[in-house]
C-alpha cells in the first residue's frame, strides 16, 4: 500500500524553494522538490546516520538560509523539511517492507511538467523560459537527488570487496534507479534488453516504479549490512 504524504506539506515545500530559486546566482540551475525529496530519500535508506539539512547543505550550499530568513521562513520551512522526512522514514520502515515486499510504500514529490506547470515554475521566479522548456520527464530529477546523495556518501554506500555478492547486489540495485536517467539511446536500449523480458512494454512510468521498488530494497539491504535493529 502506497504510504499517503501531507499535500499541503509537500506544497509548502515547494513554495520555499521557489524562494531559494529566485534568490540563487543568475543562471545556476534551480533545484526543484523532486531533487531535494531524492537526496533526502538517499540519506533515509542508505548507510549512514543522517539528518535531512544534510541534503540541504548538499544541494544548496551552506548559506542556503540567508534567503529564508530575509523571508522570516526558516522556521516554517524547518518544520516542512522534517514532516517530509518523517514520511519518507515510515514509508521506508522495515518491518512493512518485509511484511509486503511487493506493496508501493514509497510517495515520491514529482513534479508533473506539463505546460501549465511550466508555466508556472516561469512566472514563480523559479526558472527562465529556456530552462522550462528544456525540464525532463518526471522521475529523472527525483532519481538524479537520489544518486547524488549515493555519490555524496561513496565511501558508506560502496564499500564491499569488489566482485562480492554484496556488491553486486547494490550494483544492481542502483542501477535500477540509474536507469530513470539514461536518455533515449543505446546505454538505455541495452539495459531494458537486459532488466525486462522482450514482451514487456518499458516506459519511463515502469523504469520510475522499479527504480522506487529498487529504493525499497535498498532499505533492506542496508538494514541488514549494517545490522540495524528493527523497530519494535
Amino acid at each position: 500500500m502506497t504510504q499517503a504524504f501531507d499535500q499541503a506539506n509537500a506544497e509548502a515545500l515547494v513554495a520555499w524553494l521557489a524562494v531559494l530559486a529566485r534568490a540563487a546566482p543568475e543562471g545556476d540551475e534551480p533545484i526543484l522538490v523532486d531533487q531535494l525529496d531524492g537526496y533526502l530519500t538517499g540519506l533515509r535508506c542508505g548507510p549512514i546516520h543522517a539528518e535531512p539539512l544534510q541534503a540541504m547543505d548538499a544541494l544548496f550550499g551552506d548559506d542556503w538560509p540567508a534567503a529564508l530568513d530575509a523571508e522570516d521562513a526558516t522556521e516554517a520551512f524547518m518544520d516542512a523539511l522534517h514532516r517530509r522526512w518523517l514520511e519518507i522514514g515510515a514509508a521506508l520502515e522495515p518491518g512493512p517492507l518485509r511484511a509486503a515486499p511487493e506493496a508501493m510504500r514509497l510517495m515520491p514529490l514529482l513534479t508533473e511538467f506539463d505546460a501549465e506547470t511550466q508555466a508556472g515554475l516561469v512566472a514563480a521566479g523559479v526558472m527562465t523560459p529556456d530552462q522550462a522548456d528544456a525540464l525532463p520527464p518526471s522521475g529523472l530529477l527525483w532519481c538524479e537527488g537520489f544518486l547524488r546523495a549515493v555519490r555524496d556518501h561513496d565511501a558508506d554506500w560502496h564499500s564491499f570487496a569488489a566482485g562480492s555478492e554484496a556488491a553486486a547486489e547494490l550494483d544492481a540495485m542502483l542501477l535500477a534507479v540509474t536507469a530513470v536517467t539514461l536518455p533515449a539511446g543505446t546505454r538505455r536500449e541495452r539495459y531494458i534488453e537486459a532488466a525486462y523480458d522482450p514482451e514487456d512494454a518499458v516506459d519511463q512510468e515502469v523504469l520510475v516504479d522499479d527504480a522506487l521498488f529498487s529504493v525499497q530494497d535498498l532499505r533492506l539491504f542496508w538494514q541488514q549490512a549494517t545490522g540495524e535493529r528493527p523497530l519494535s
